[in-house]
C-alpha cells in the first residue's frame, strides 16, 4: 500500500463523491423551482465493479451510484429525477496516456463492441436522461460502456 494512501483516499473521495453532494445542494433551490428538474450524476463502471490498486476511485464511484439512488427516493416526491451515467472505456484525457496497442487489446478482450467510446457518446446518453421522454426514469445507474459490464474477460 502506498505511503500517501490516506492523502490519495481523501482527495479521491472529496473530488469524486463529495463534490457531487456540494453541487446538488447548491443547485437544489433552482431545481425545486423547475417544472422538469433533473439531476444526472457521472460515476463509472468502476462503481459497478472494481480494479485492484484503485480503491479510492472505485469506492467514490460506488458512492455516487448510492447517492443517486438515495436522492431519487428522497426527491421523487418533489418530481425531481436523479440518475447516473457510468462510462466505461472512453477516449478522454484520463485515458490519453494509455498506449494505443494496450487500448485495442483491452477493448478486444473486455468490451463487447471492441472499442473505446468517444466523449460525445457519453454526452448523448446523459442528454437523453434530461429529455421529457425520461420523465419516469429515476434512480438508474446506466452503463455507457460498450458492453464491458456484461462481457466476461
Amino acid at each position: 500500500m502506498r505511503e500517501d494512501y490516506e492523502v490519495v483516499w481523501e482527495r479521491g473521495i472529496n473530488t469524486l463523491l463529495t463534490a457531487h453532494v456540494r453541487m446538488i445542494r447548491a443547485a437544489l433551490p433552482y431545481l425545486r423551482r423547475s417544472e422538469n428538474a433533473r439531476i444526472v450524476n457521472i460515476a463509472s463502471t468502476e462503481g459497478l465493479g472494481a480494479t485492484k490498486r484503485n480503491s479510492a476511485y472505485s469506492t467514490a464511484k460506488t458512492g455516487v451510484i448510492g447517492l443517486t439512488r438515495s436522492l431519487a427516493v428522497e426527491f421523487g416526491t418533489e418530481g425531481i429525477t436523479v440518475n447516473c451515467v457510468c462510462p466505461g472505456p472512453i477516449r478522454t484525457g484520463m485515458t490519453a496516456n494509455i498506449d494505443e496497442a494496450d487500448k485495442l487489446e483491452y477493448a478486444r478482450r473486455r468490451v463487447a463492441l471492441k472499442r473505446y467510446a468517444i466523449p460525445e457518446e457519453v454526452a448523448h446518453m446523459t442528454l437523453s436522461l434530461v429529455l421529457p421522454a425520461a420523465s419516469f426514469v429515476t434512480g438508474v445507474a446506466l452503463p455507457v460502456d460498450g458492453g464491458l459490464t456484461i462481457k466476461n474477460a
